[in-house]
This record gives C-alpha cells, sequence and structure tokens, in this order.
C-alpha cells in the first residue's frame, strides 16, 4: 500500500477538458516532465508513448517489478473494457505511492470508465482524495466536464480547458475555470490553448507548446 505520508505535499492534482483534437495529450507533454518521473497511466488508446501492457495480470507484474526497482519508468495500461478494470488499475497505482517521491499518474477517458458523474468508487477516490500525502499528481482527461465524477473536479487543484464541442459543454466546463461559456466557445481549434485556473487565483489564457 502507499507509505511514507507526507502531509507537506501541494495539492498537485489536474483535470484536462477539451473535444477530441483540443490537445490534451500535448497539453500533459507541457505538464509532465519528459524525463527522470515515476509515470503511471490508464491509458486505452496509448496516446502517451509509455511502456504499454494490454493484459492487466501483465501491467500489474510490470509496476511491481519497476517499482521494486528504485528506478523512474513509465508505464500504461491499454487493454481496459469497462469499470471494474478501472478501478483495478487505480488500486494499483495506490499501491506504488510513496511519500517521499512524486508519482505522476495519467487517467484518460475517466468519465467512459466512472459509474456515474457523482462521487468517485473506492479506487479512484482514493487516490484523488488520499493520494496527494503519498506523492501521487493525478492527470484526469476528459472530452465533456459533466461527466466527470465530482470526486475528480472538486479535488483538481489546476483545471484546464480547450477546445469544447457547443455550448452545452461550455457551460458545463465554464464552472471549472470561472470563465463565461461564450468566451470558452471561442477557443480557436489545433492553436493549444487553454484556459487554466488555479485554486485561488483568477483564470489565465495559455499556450501550450507542440512537443512531439
Amino acid at each position: 500500500m502507499a507509505i511514507n505520508q507526507n502531509g507537506g505535499h501541494k495539492a498537485r492534482h489536474c483535470v484536462v477538458i477539451g473535444a477530441t483534437g483540443a490537445g490534451k495529450s500535448q497539453a500533459l507533454k507541457n505538464l509532465i516532465p519528459r524525463r527522470g518521473v515515476r509515470l503511471v497511466a490508464f491509458d486505452p488508446d496509448n496516446d502517451h508513448g509509455c511502456i504499454a501492457y494490454d493484459s492487466l495480470g501483465k501491467f500489474a507484474k510490470a509496476l511491481k517489478a519497476a517499482d521494486k526497482s528504485g528506478k523512474n519508468y513509465r508505464i500504461s495500461y491499454t487493454g481496459a473494457k469497462n469499470a471494474g478494470q478501472f478501478e483495478a488499475f487505480c488500486a494499483m497505482a495506490w499501491e506504488v505511492l510513496d511519500g517521499s517521491k512524486d508519482t505522476h499518474i495519467i487517467l484518460e477517458e475517466a468519465a467512459q470508465f466512472t459509474a456515474s458523474s457523482g462521487p468517485a468508487l473506492e479506487g479512484l477516490g482514493n487516490l484523488l482524495l488520499r493520494g496527494r500525502k503519498y506523492g501521487a499528481i493525478i492527470y484526469t482527461i476528459g472530452q465533456r466536464a459533466a461527466e466527470l465524477p465530482t470526486t475528480v473536479r472538486n479535488n483538481s487543484a489546476h483545471k484546464y480547458v480547450g477546445v469544447v464541442e457547443g455550448l452545452d459543454d461550455a457551460k458545463s466546463a465554464a464552472r471549472l475555470v470561472d470563465v463565461k461559456p461564450e468566451t470558452l466557445m471561442e477557443t480557436p481549434p489545433d492553436q493549444l490553448r487553454f484556459w487554466h485556473r488555479q485554486t485561488g487565483k483568477s483564470p489565465e489564457y495559455m499556450q501550450f507548446k507542440y512537443m512531439g
């Protein structure tokens, strides 16, 4: 289980929202160091260039071995088919957390694999509510803010919203970044522009860089 609790870690969880093609994967390349980190990804479409496993059993074995090695790693599970496998992934990620080290955790298409837009289930909830003290930095990725569990929305200190698909999506995403829906609708496609709001600060309109 998670070890070395450290209450001194800042709130660093992120949620990244955008329609298909908004540049969410590119945003993460800007947010997560390219080298020298521990990275675990739930990545059904294999978007993040990790050592990928489509078998949950093989992923679990590889993650355990990587953690035991004490070295940095980038490992993803790409074979998810249902919410149970998502919860299993979250439980495995919890097991390798260590408050003396940062562990970056990517959760792609989280809304598709969670039971509802209400409170998160045990595995995901554990990561979001307790993971900060054990060095977890969670990046929850989705296309529509309204579909994400409330636990994600309430426990992500950084919210990023890029191109949205229509006014309904803009209205739900607007509450994340405290920007008017009409303003979100003006975000241009294919330019890696995102609205960002950190808890306790005013929203900012930012530009990510394209990183191959």
